[in-house]
């Protein structure tokens, strides 16, 4: 049922309601008002009997019946008579068989002087309560049309109202369903008008809105293709990551890469993306952990190997805001020609042995060095020659030679920086180029070294066991306080090697530095 019924039903039945309490009480009170009027009557009439037969005066039936015929012709009862023992003496109207359904206020009983004599007195209800039923015949039709002609009324209006609303009503479905362009026509200033211009503002708002929202669009589609394009042309792999680690997405370099065809149709961990792509077994611990401690640091570079002898390279950029929460940009390097070529280097340029720098490696890295050095910037070279190695490599075998210089490399490597390189330039040889010194550092490198060679564990033993000392003799130069080329330094730190060799070995010598240098250790 619809507000509109709802409303005039319970109007009209409010209206019946209403005057129904209404009638009911005035239906009681005019019985009450008749019954007392009635009362009234007949205590009158008894009143009028008592009178006409004071105590001690002779009753006659004559005086009564004139009485009761006047009492009868005045307030016209239904019937009257005197009952005695005998029967019934003296009638006026019909008197019923039975009285007993009549109710008490319209049958009346007044004794007579004469003893077992009634006078039985009865009314019609017609008559007595002729007021009260027509009132209430009245006051229901009043009422009956009251919530008529209310009920119309109202029923007008709601038609009206209903109209209105149910025009609402659909305006609004059609702005739900996407017609952004509905309006209300206002007319007047009550309160549904009211209600209709602040729906037509509501929708005007919310046009607005959808405009700009599809300019918004349009511009992120736009945006988002460029993007696409951008980073489609990268020869770089570039994959966006969610915090469980699940791509969401890639570009067409990082597909290429991991042998996709299709872009993943819904997200997927990056860990299963590698293992289809063939990360090989002995490196799958370590995708393992890259994954456990995916926000964790990875500040440096992770390189994992494939089966198919490819290297990537994977970098990390994490993020994390309130409003996407943890994510990572992940950008993956084909490294596999980098890492071949740096191998084919270390073939060439290091080593075998030790593992450092050898001849060619030593004169390319230092021509380089040389050459990017700033105005005002230092570089240092150190030459060193082993002490007594000839008699242990005669004594012990080229074995244990071997290991001695193995050894020489690690230590010389534990003296120096990490921007420091050092070289093996040939037997018994090692050379160090020290980036961005002073003669203290020099200094400070040269001392460490001749102590780490008094106190390694091995040469201690072949000290200890053979009688055999292995020790270094260090000649050191600095750019461009010595020197300004390759060849001038390379002299100048040779002749100093050999004038530390001269002066005992076992110590160091620095060009241009004339006080003390290098006492040799005690062994």
């Amino acid at each position: 049922m619809s507000f509109k019924w709802k409303w005039l039903l319970t109007t009209f039945v409010a209206q019946l309601m209403l005057g129904g309490i209404f009638t009911g009480i005035q239906y009681t009170h005019m019985g009450n008002v008749a019954e007392t009027e009635l009362q009234r009557t007949r205590d009158s009439f008894q009143a009028e009997l008592t009178q006409a037969h004071r105590p001690g005066s002779t009753y006659s039936m004559d005086v009564v019946s004139s009485m009761v015929r006047d009492f009868y012709t005045r307030y016209k009862p239904t019937a009257v008579w005197i009952d005695s023992e005998d029967g019934v003496l003296y009638t006026l109207g019909e008197v019923p068989k039975s009285t007993d359904q009549v109710p008490p206020p319209l049958l009346s009983t007044i004794s007579l002087p004469t003893p077992s004599h009634q006078l039985i007195i009865l009314f019609d209800p017609h008559d007595v309560y002729r007021s009260r039923n027509d009132m209430v015949f009245y006051l229901t039709g009043v009422f009956l049309l009251s919530a008529i002609a209310c009920s119309m009324i109202l029923f007008g209006l709601s038609n009206t109202l209903s109209a209105r609303l149910e025009d609402l009503r659909s305006k609004a479905m059609e702005l739900q369903s996407g017609k952004i362009h509905s309006r209300i026509e206002v007319k007047g200033r009550d309160e549904i008008s009211c209600l209709g211009a602040a729906f037509n503002s509501m929708a005007q708002a919310i046009e607005q809105q959808m405009k700009v929202m599809e300019e918004n669009h349009a511009n992120s589609v736009s945006e988002k293709n460029r993007l696409d394009v951008l980073l489609s042309s990268l020869g770089s792999g570039v994959a966006y990551l969610d915090e469980n680690f699940k791509v969401l997405y890639l570009n067409r370099a990082l597909a290429k890469m991991l042998k996709l065809s299709v872009q993943p149709a819904k997200p997927v961990r990056l860990e299963q993306v590698l293992l289809m792509a063939g990360v090989v077994k002995e490196q799958r611990m370590l995708l393992k952990d890259m994954v456990t401690d995916y926000f964790g640091n990875h500040e440096m570079p992770i390189e994992l190997n494939f089966n198919d002898g490819r290297v990537l390279q994977f970098r990390f950029a994490v993020y994390n805001d309130k409003s996407q929460g943890a994510h990572a940009v992940l950008i993956v390097e084909d490294v596999s020609i980098r890492k071949n070529v740096e191998d084919l280097r270390n073939e060439v340029e290091r080593d075998p042995l030790t593992g450092v720098l050898n001849r060619r490696g030593f004169d390319l890295t230092l021509q380089a060095r040389l050459s990017r050095l700033l105005p005002g910037e230092t570089l240092g070279m150190m030459f060193l020659d082993l002490d007594g190695f000839k008699a242990v490599n005669d004594t012990l075998g080229h074995k244990a030679g071997d290991q001695i210089l193995k050894t020489s490399a690690t230590l010389l490597k534990g003296a120096t920086r990490n921007v420091d390189h050092v070289a093996r330039l040939g037997g018994d040889e090692f050379a160090i180029i020290v980036a961005r010194c002073n003669i203290q550092l020099l200094k400070n490198i040269s001392e460490r070294i001749i102590e780490s060679f008094a106190c390694d564990k091995l040469l201690v033993r072949i000290r200890q066991n053979h009688g055999l000392t292995v020790s270094c003799s260090i000649g050191a130069a600095m750019h461009p306080l010595h020197g300004t080329s390759i060849q001038e330094l390379l002299e100048i730190s040779d002749e100093q090697m050999y004038q530390a060799k001269k002066s005992g070995k076992n110590c160091y010598r620095i060009a241009g530095v004339t006080e003390p240098q290098g006492k040799s250790v005690s062994v």
